[in-house]
């Protein structure tokens, strides 16, 4: 199959293009960062801006089977890429998130597919959510191509995505302050998750690739089986061989007192969790097992990355000083 990235030089995006080229495929990858070092020298690297639709016009010149879409962000992106692909490709593959859940009106966990058909978008939204809509309303646009003119869309809708190369260090925020061994504060109650390994994100895209006619539908993906964000630290205290001390102070404490929330990154007002049975009944879905891929992540970031440290860690003295104040306050 010819296929064609959008992204593609970066995290899952990298390790969809890495997987589809040993299996076979012929790979293009599109992205403002072309070409990057780590791809096979097979994977043909094109430069351009996924914004600009003269750019995103030169990778139609020849059709396409799959075009896999990692870096739609807003409806006007989704239609230049309907003008461009139209006809060009036997399926566009957008990669949502499951983040557009948070943003409908009487929307509860377990999240099924189908409850952004059903439901309207809460009202008002605040600034903190663009991203979220910016998701929902490029699904919009592409779900409206198919319904009118058959355009070749599936939507990919993954939780949080974790694994090496995550550009966002949302977990190793927790594994750092784990190997300094000193106290996490998880706000709240630990409300359950799906995550998601950056292979298993790899493998959903390839299975929606050569899944039967997926244009049209939507389908969450995740973890196999659900963790609280309270397991995935324990979890990941054991992996370290690290005594987990976790707090959980209440949310108006926190906030009175000045805490960072940034620093706890994967904590959330109440239950989110995805429905993934419809992945599991129509594409056979199962995850890699969470132990397996938090082990190989972990030391991934411990013993091979080189990067700097999120930027929430730099308020961890401040962490430190609050998590006294907590304990005299028990």
């Amino acid at each position: 199959m010819r296929i064609l990235i959008l992204g593609g030089t970066n995290f899952f995006g990298k390790e969809a293009a890495i997987r589809l080229h040993k299996a076979g495929n012929d790979v293009t990858i599109f992205s403002r960062c072309a070409p990057v070092d780590g791809l096979p020298l097979d994977i043909r690297q094109a430069r351009g801006d996924r914004t600009v639709e003269i750019d995103l016009s030169r990778m139609a010149v020849e059709p396409w089977d799959a075009v896999i879409d990692n870096i739609c962000y807003t409806a006007e992106d989704a239609r230049k890429a309907i003008r461009v692909f139209n006809g060009r490709t036997g399926l566009y593959l957008f990669t949502s998130s499951a983040a557009i859940y948070s943003i409908l009106a009487g929307s509860s966990s377990p999240f099924r597919e189908k409850q952004a058909e059903l439901l309207p978008l809460r009202a008002p939204l605040k600034e903190k959510y663009a991203y979220s809509l910016g998701k929902y309303e490029a699904e919009r646009e592409y779900l409206k191509a198919y319904t009118e003119t058959r355009f070749p869309a599936a939507i990919l809708r993954p939780p949080v995505v974790i694994g090496p190369n995550d550009p966002t260090l949302r977990a190793y925020s927790y594994w750092l302050r784990l190997a300094d061994g000193g106290p996490l504060f998880l706000p709240g109650f630990a409300f359950n998750n799906r995550f998601l390994f950056s292979r298993d994100a790899a493998r959903a895209l390839e299975a929606l690739i050569y899944a039967k006619a997926p244009q049209g539908k939507t389908y969450n993906f995740g973890d196999s089986q659900t963790m609280t964000l309270d397991d995935f630290v324990r979890l990941s205290a054991r992996i370290m061989h690290r005594e987990a001390e976790i707090l959980y102070p209440e949310y108006s404490w926190m906030k009175e007192n000045g805490f960072d929330f940034a620093a706890t990154p994967f904590s959330m007002g109440g239950d989110f969790v995805l429905d993934i049975s419809k992945a599991e009944s129509e594409l056979g879905w199962t995850s890699t097992p969470a132990a397996a891929w938090l082990e190989e992540t972990i030391n991934w970031y411990l013993f091979s990355y080189t990067g700097p440290a999120p930027k929430n860690y730099a308020s961890r003295k401040a962490e430190m000083s609050l998590v006294e104040k907590w304990k005299t306050k028990l």
